[in-house]
């Protein structure tokens, strides 16, 4: 699968490249084993982000997951989007510190205004660790400016007026 780009300005906390204390997620997209397109992600949780003992936080196993949504939702629907919420959360099976997981996120439908992802994080075996279901929808340069939020270029250049 082919690594995207991810700028090394990113200042994100799940993908940012130098963030001093962020999970440095890196993102390749391709074809699920159903043909689908997905992107994908491969995590492996470390003894300081704990939880219960040697299992993974259940905050930053949500983060992988809205983390992985943004970045389907950025690839595979064409444009800069926001999330609307999370619809559906549920990790049956924390990961374990120490071991590397796998999460995927592919477009429940068409990508359109407003794209359902599914998310969903597993073990290198295939069990299921958790899933999360969330809707998006395009964002523009005014409702950025009009938030008064400052963008890296990267993320504004493609953006409508």
């Amino acid at each position: 699968m082919p690594r995207l780009e991810n700028p090394p300005e990113n200042p994100c906390f799940g993908c940012g490249p130098r963030h001093a204390r962020g999970l440095h997620l890196q993102y390749e997209e391709g074809a699920a084993p159903d043909g689908t397109r997905e992107v994908r992600t491969t995590f492996t949780p470390k003894a300081d982000e704990i939880g219960w003992p040697g299992l993974y936080h259940s905050g930053l196993h949500f983060t992988v997951l809205y983390e992985v949504s943004y970045w389907a939702a950025l690839t595979l629907g064409g444009r800069l989007m926001v999330s609307v919420g999370p619809a559906v959360y549920e990790s049956p099976r924390l990961p374990r510190v120490g071991r590397p997981y796998v999460a995927r996120a592919r477009l429940a439908g068409p990508a359109g205004e407003t794209p359902v992802v599914h998310a969903f994080t597993e073990t290198p075996e295939g069990k299921p660790c958790g899933r999360l279901e969330t809707t998006w929808r395009s964002i523009g340069r005014d409702e950025i400016e009009k938030a008064g939020l400052v963008l890296p270029e990267y993320l504004l250049a493609e953006l409508p007026p």
